[in-house]
């Protein structure tokens, strides 16, 4: 017998918002109704025709009728032969699983978009938050929890929690944005470096707008935060590497300059000395000393520029050659 009091309605309702798959609907829908009647849940035709079940052509049922469910769930056809059911009973019966319906494909919907929402920020190393600002209490995403190091859920993250997370040398700056974000209600951007419980720094790109209500007073704070760690990572590699570069280009250049303002020059001076030709060999001397005093112009620059002034090369003790420095072997020709 169809339902035609509340307790029937209530079974229908109960049974339905349990129901897993549509062969539980089903089976609601016949305990509901009684075994005499025969359910059907059909996919919704484009020109609105229903095709009934082959089962149902072997005997008529005295009294058919159907109704559209919300969404894509179809259209829930009863037949029976125990009399009309009073449309007092049916049509809140049929009410309220269209709202139980309703309610769980929002919360289906819900239930999906958290599920993607979560994937694309674990996928994008990106958390979101949400403070309310009169109660203390931090809305975290899972996925920021983890940036943080944290299990996610594990903590109500208030404000000072966070302050604690902030690196030192950051908080005053990270506090200094958000009370320009208070006074003004604009939005911001920062970057800022926390602390993970093992001692690891990791650093963030924030941004956040302050919610004030018609008086203006602060309400709630959101934002977003990405782990950029790795690009910092990478960016301050690159910068070692061209700084590395420039060196390396800068030795190069100095070592060509030694070759070929004092090396050369040694070099011929020893091989005047070697022809016996003093007179030629203290020339070569004097331009490489000469040269010398140039190149080391160039490569100490006083701090603040100038020229080097008398002095600035006098060491503050002497450089004496070692003892175990035998002389050249033709030192007596030399002198």
């Amino acid at each position: 017998m169809p339902p035609n009091d509340v307790n029937d309605l209530a079974r229908i309702i109960a049974d339905f918002w349990r129901a897993a798959d549509q062969g539980e609907v089903l089976d609601a829908a016949l305990r509901a109704f009684g075994s005499a009647a025969e359910v059907a849940l059909l996919p919704r035709q484009q020109d609105g025709s229903l095709t009934l079940p082959a089962s149902w052509h072997d005997h008529r049922r005295e009294w058919v009728t159907h109704h559209d469910l919300p969404g894509d769930a179809g259209t829930l056809v009863f037949a029976w032969d125990d009399g009309p059911v009073s449309s007092d009973a049916l049509e809140p019966a049929l009410a309220a699983l269209d709202i139980a319906l309703v309610r769980h494909q929002v919360q289906e919907a819900y239930d999906d978009l958290v599920a993607r929402v979560g994937n694309a920020q674990h996928l994008a190393d990106m958390g979101d938050y949400d403070w309310h600002i009169a109660s203390n209490t931090n809305r975290w995403s899972d996925q920021l929890y983890r940036i943080y190091g944290y299990e996610p859920q594990s903590f109500n993250a208030s404000y000072e929690r966070f302050l604690e997370m902030v690196h030192p040398d950051d908080r005053e700056r990270i506090m200094a944005v958000h009370q320009e974000a208070y006074r003004t209600g604009e939005p911001y951007q920062m970057v800022e470096r926390i602390v993970r419980p093992d001692g690891e720094i990791r650093h963030l790109a924030s941004n956040g707008q302050v919610l004030m209500d018609a008086s203006g007073t602060p309400l709630r704070l959101r934002g977003t935060c990405i782990d950029i760690t790795e690009r910092v990572r990478a960016e301050d590699e690159r910068e070692r590497l061209a700084t590395q570069m420039v060196e390396t280009r800068m030795n190069r250049r100095q070592a060509l300059e030694l070759n070929d303002s004092v090396v050369q020059g040694l070099a011929a001076a020893t091989y005047a000395l070697e022809l016996g030709d003093v007179e030629r060999a203290a020339s070569h001397l004097a331009r490489t000393m000469a040269a010398a005093r140039d190149m080391m112009g160039d490569l100490l620059q006083p701090i603040g520029g100038g020229p080097l002034r008398p002095g600035d090369l006098v060491r503050s003790s002497p450089a004496g050659l070692s003892s175990d420095v035998a002389p050249p072997p033709d030192a007596k020709a030399i002198r």
